[in-house]
């Protein structure tokens, strides 16, 4: 009676004490439940995830890939076979920092260091379909043809009958030297047993139009099947507790493509074309208004699809495309600590005294953009559970982005430079 007299006599103070004790245990409580979360991270993807840019994955693009980035901020750490190639650093080769020998090398590719088991298994060009099907080894691990099976029908018969097996064709380079013999991206994932999931691969079904000028790789029906049946399996690893997905951007409006108003006024002529290109001279070398249209169609679909699976897994979901159109429209400031600022970003590559997200090749996000993309995820991870992960700082990526800092005008250089006149018509001619 006394104890309880003593503490009521001071009633404000206890409640104040109380209060401070509730908030230790709350952030305590909330520091355990992000290190728990992030106990063993996996994730899967496409070449955002592993890193691409400047049209090759090697150890140092890698290294600003969006899961390694925000698995360091929140504590965690994963793993992965590091690439050395297969291409080149596009900047490394006009900066002249990447001679013949080193030409051959990256082309050739290889791994500078191997992984028995990793937790990280994006690979470049994947999508949800390969992510089930392609492993380090076979294309399409459930591809199958007939073949002749040799045997005695009778004693003094030797004979033949058609069976089916397996259909192992060489996948390429990217997936051979990341999974190597590891298995397909969902079976790493099922062996690795992650707690937390970086589970986006939905942008290659329909950044395929933009690449490729043409609406003949969309595949609505596909695209529903495998990405179900991905998170159908996810789910019943039964060892998630969390994980982000984001939404695709729009790619029509990516540096990659520009517009193109035919001299001669023919619409199928008109629209947006591959920036390499100094005209159209046939109407599969341009988007036209009516593909436009059918690109943003199945965008929608398809962002809806991402954010009905983020909605059933319970996980972040970090909508892109929102942020790259204000990105388009407005920019994103670049500011050091002390307020300084380069300018605003724009979704180009770097120009002089104009910063930009995107790599040499137009598609990819070079390094700044990278840490713009992994501050997008994790904004989303702290809402949707309630932690306060840091952020990467934009400034630091910027100013040691080469690419930024010291900008290659890739479209002057393809169009004034002799050499770059012929990369340009090399590439016209087989694209």
């Amino acid at each position: 009676m006394l104890k309880m007299f003593r503490l009521g006599g001071n009633m404000n103070a206890n409640k104040i004490f109380g209060l401070a004790l509730s908030l230790v245990f709350a952030g305590s409580l909330s520091a355990q439940t992000q290190s728990q979360m992030f106990q063993r991270v996996g994730a899967v993807g496409d070449s955002l995830s592993q890193g691409f840019f400047g049209v090759t994955v090697e150890k140092k693009t890698q290294d600003w890939a969006y899961p390694v980035l925000v698995s360091k901020q929140a504590g965690a750490s994963i793993s992965y076979n590091v690439l050395k190639g297969p291409f080149v650093n596009l900047e490394d080769v006009l900066k002249w920092d990447c001679g013949i020998f080193c030409i051959a090398e990256s082309i050739i590719g290889g791994n500078a260091s191997t992984v028995s088991l990793p937790t990280h298994a994006g690979i470049t060009g994947a999508e949800y379909t390969s992510l089930l099907k392609t492993s380090g080894k076979c294309e399409d691990i459930n591809a199958t043809k007939q073949a002749k099976e040799w045997y005695w029908a009778k004693w003094y018969w030797y004979t033949y009958r058609w069976v089916t097996v397996a259909d192992c064709q060489e996948p390429d380079k990217f997936h051979r030297f990341g999974l190597r013999d590891a298995g397909t991206q969902a079976q790493v994932m099922e062996k690795v047993k992650p707690t937390f999931l970086f589970g986006s691969a939905g942008a290659n079904h329909v950044l395929c139009t933009a690449l490729h000028t043409s609406t003949d790789c969309l595949d609505e029906t596909r695209f529903k099947r495998d990405i179900r049946e991905f998170f159908r399996r996810m789910s019943a690893m039964g060892s998630l507790q969390g994980g982000v997905l984001f939404t695709v951007p729009n790619v029509t409006a990516i540096a990659f493509l520009e517009n193109y108003k035919d001299p001669n006024g023919r619409a199928n002529y008109t629209g947006l074309k591959a920036f390499f290109r100094n005209s159209v001279s046939d109407p599969n070398q341009v988007l036209d208004a009516n593909e436009i249209a059918t690109i943003s169609t199945f965008l929608n679909m398809l962002n809806n699809e991402i954010k009905a699976q983020g909605a059933t897994m319970r996980f972040a979901v970090a909508d892109l495309r929102v942020i790259f159109d204000d990105l388009k429209e407005n920019g994103r400031p670049i500011r050091s600590a002390d307020g300084w600022s380069p300018g605003n970003a724009r979704a180009n590559w770097p120009l002089p005294n104009q910063p930009g997200v995107f790599g040499l090749d137009g598609v990819h996000p070079n390094m700044y953009g990278h840490s713009l993309f992994a501050n997008e995820l994790i904004k989303a991870i702290n809402t949707r559970y309630g932690y306060s992960i840091p952020q990467v700082s934009e400034y630091t990526a910027w100013y040691y982005d080469t690419l930024n800092r010291n900008p290659v005008d890739l479209k002057k250089f393809l169009t004034e430079n002799i050499f770059g006149q012929a990369i340009s018509w090399v590439v016209s001619i087989f694209t």
